[in-house]
C-alpha cells in the first residue's frame, strides 16, 4: 500500500475539497485556515490533494460516461451484454497490468494472474449463457411461427396476411419450415 500523505493522515481531504469548490476558497486561504487550527500542512500539498481529487473525479465522470454509452448502444434490453462488456473492460485493465509486467505497483504478479483467470472463466460463462439463450429463442420464436401459421391456416387467413401477423407479433420474417441452427 503507498504511503499516505500529511492531509490524508489529518483526514482532511475531503473538508479541503469542500471549502475549494463549494466555498470557493483559494490555497493559500485554505492552508491559512487549517493552519489556525492546528494542522500541519503546506499551500503545496493541499494543491497536490486538489489536483488528486480531480483526477479521481475526472476518471469517475469517465468511467460513468463509458457505462452510459454501453447502456445506450445495448438498448432496451441489454441482459448479458452490460455484464459482458464490463467483463471485457476488466481484461483490458488486466492487459495494461501485464504490459507493465515488470513493475507490479498495484497488484502481485499470482494476483494479476489469478484475476486474469477469473475474468477468462467469466467471459466463458457468459458466452455459454449466451449460446444457450439464442438457441432457446431461436427455437421458440420458429415454434411460434409454426403456430401462427397453422391457427392462420384453420381460420382462413391467406399467407399474406399470415406473414403480416408474424412480423407484427415477433418483428421479424420468419417462415415456419426452417429449422434453427443449433
Amino acid at each position: 500500500m503507498p504511503k499516505r500523505n500529511k492531509i490524508e493522515m489529518q483526514g482532511l481531504v475531503e473538508r479541503i475539497c469542500t471549502m475549494y469548490f463549494n466555498e470557493k476558497m483559494t490555497h493559500k486561504e485554505i492552508t491559512d485556515t487549517l493552519k489556525a487550527e492546528g494542522y500541519d500542512i503546506s499551500k503545496s500539498g493541499v494543491g497536490r490533494t486538489l489536483v488528486d481529487q480531480a483526477a479521481q473525479m475526472k476518471a469517475y465522470k469517465d468511467s460513468a460516461k463509458k457505462a452510459v454509452a454501453i447502456v445506450s448502444e445495448l438498448g432496451k434490453n441489454p441482459g448479458l451484454d452490460i455484464a459482458e462488456a464490463s467483463v471485457q473492460l476488466v481484461q483490458a485493465k488486466l492487459l495494461e497490468e501485464v504490459n507493465k509486467f515488470e513493475n507490479f505497483s498495484t497488484i502481485s504478479p499470482e494476483e494479476l494472474l489469478k484475476a486474469v483467470v477469473r475474468n477468462t472463466d467469466a467471459q466463458t460463462k457468459i458466452a455459454r449463457v449466451k449460446l444457450e439463450y439464442e438457441r432457446g429463442y431461436k427455437k421458440g420464436l420458429f415454434e411460434a411461427a409454426k403456430t401462427v401459421a397453422d391457427e392462420g391456416k384453420k381460420a382462413g387467413w391467406s399467407d399474406e396476411r399470415i406473414e403480416f401477423v408474424k412480423s407484427k407479433i415477433m418483428g421479424l420474417k420468419v417462415t415456419y419450415d426452417e429449422k434453427p441452427s443449433d
